[in-house]
């Protein structure tokens, strides 16, 4: 069999490192997946106050650990971050489960949203009894 040969280059489209950046959509997104390095922050704080407890230090290591003022920034960005992430999630949700139910996706992302905030209140109540 004879193989078919051509002198024409193969179209090699030209992309740079920054090309997300032109596009509001992508910006966003590279946004909302930045999200994770505060999630790591948060995981690593979650695992120190484990091992605090393992180690019956936690009243004397974890807590003034916590007190850090550059400790609570980091947690408030933390939860900024997670909570941007959370929402757009929803917003996401809703627009895919609407294709599959007869729901409209305002009413499953309004439906998530009072969930999170119901299961949210439950948690800090139970946190401070």
């Amino acid at each position: 069999m004879s193989e078919l040969t051509t002198k024409r280059n193969k179209y090699v489209r030209e992309i740079t490192p920054t090309w997300w950046k032109s596009w509001d959509f992508y910006r966003f997104y590279m946004v909302r997946e930045a999200t994770a390095i505060p999630t790591v922050w948060f995981c690593l704080v979650l695992l120190y106050g484990v091992f605090s407890l393992a180690d019956n230090t936690f009243a004397t290591d974890f807590v003034g650990f916590m007190q850090n003022p550059i400790v609570m920034i980091l947690n408030i960005i933390s939860l900024a971050a997670m909570l941007l992430h959370a929402f757009t999630l929803f917003t996401m949700t809703g627009e895919v489960m609407s294709n599959s139910t007869s729901l409209k996706a305002e009413v499953i992302k309004k439906a998530l949203q009072i969930a999170f905030a119901v299961v949210s209140v439950i948690g800090l109540i139970l946190a401070f009894i």
